[in-house]
């Protein structure tokens, strides 16, 4: 992942750290690649359990506003609402008398869906919990601290991408 220099005890503790970032991101992206069956014997893909999630969470919110919260855009919701209404997880319903705001109403297989998630990420989370709270607390603000940073460093990645770019293609024209 890193450019570095072979040999130096520094640059080895980067390159753990980055393949060990990798390793994590790979497998949370395996898992969220793989369709659950929430118990009725559908399977669903991550993209519809969020949206259901986000329904049950939020029902007062319109598909524009989930939309946001979910940081994808109003068409993406419109067609996994869809899907879901299709394998009968939701429904889509008008705002009275506003004929352009559309929220979303779990079925009721759509709040055992939605509870299965809220499970799921409950023992996840409680597991998460359990390695994060043995460590004593100056470690912990460290390390919420690093990820904050962390964050700051992926945000800025999409920039730094198109840099390389830029430079990569003034190189083959030079």
């Amino acid at each position: 992942m890193l450019n570095h220099s072979p040999g130096s005890e520094r640059d080895h503790s980067i390159e753990e750290f980055t393949d060990c970032l990798v390793r994590l991101f790979n497998k949370a992206a395996a898992i969220e690649r793989e369709p659950v069956d929430t118990g009725d014997g559908v399977l669903l893909y991550t993209s519809e359990i969020h949206l259901i999630d986000m329904a049950g969470r939020f029902p007062e919110e319109s598909m524009t506003a989930l939309a946001a919260r979910l940081g994808i855009t109003k068409g993406a919701v419109s067609q996994t609402a869809k899907k879901l209404e299709q394998k009968g997880y939701l429904v889509r319903a008008g705002a009275d008398g506003d004929n352009k705001t559309v929220f979303l109403r779990l079925t009721e297989t759509g709040w055992r869906a939605y509870h299965w998630h809220r499970t799921y990420h409950d023992a996840v989370n409680a597991r998460l919990g359990e390695v994060f709270i043995r460590l004593p607390p100056g470690e912990r603000a460290r390390l919420l601290a690093l990820l904050s940073r962390m964050e700051e460093v992926f945000d800025a990645c999409p920039a730094t991408r198109q840099e390389i770019t830029t430079a990569a293609r003034r190189l083959e024209i030079v």
